[in-house]
């Protein structure tokens, strides 16, 4: 017992300094987060935004347009507007998994729009997030 009294008191210093580098690291993680919070949201919402634009406009193409506009598991169907939705997402996030195709060439012509969205979407929103807290960071430091 005496030898690990004597243990624990030799590395209570290094534990000690670790545990409170760690919470200034958190300290600074979460004042960051929450730095981002504002541009993070604004990014998330007019993406949303998006996904429901779309996703609404697929089930009307789907559902007033005559034709075969979509394959779903390999076999030509209506959408569901939840299907219509996670279409939108899938192409928006440029992921394309393959269950859920465009059939028509008023369909692919959109997605390809929306594509193109999707890309722009991460390069500039990402980048516009960068910048806002770059920006604050200059300004908070008294830095031009």
């Amino acid at each position: 017992m005496g030898l690990i009294s004597v243990l624990v008191f030799a590395v209570s210093r290094d534990v000690t300094a670790f545990l409170l580098d760690t919470g200034l690291l958190f300290e600074e993680f979460f004042e960051q987060a929450s730095a981002l919070l504002a541009p993070t949201l604004a990014f998330f919402t007019y993406y949303s935004f998006v996904v429901i634009v779309f996703g609404s406009f697929y089930r009307i193409i789907d559902r007033v347009i005559p034709g075969d506009h979509f394959l779903v598991a390999g076999g030509v169907r209506e959408l569901t507007f939840l299907e219509a939705m996670y279409f939108s997402i899938i192409t928006l996030s440029t992921v394309g998994y393959g269950d859920v195709v465009p059939a028509s060439l008023l369909v692919r012509a959109v997605a390809s729009l929306l594509i193109v969205i999707g890309v722009w979407l991460i390069i500039f929103g990402f980048s516009e997030v960068l910048r806002y807290a770059r920006e604050r960071d200059h300004r908070r430091h008294g830095r031009d």
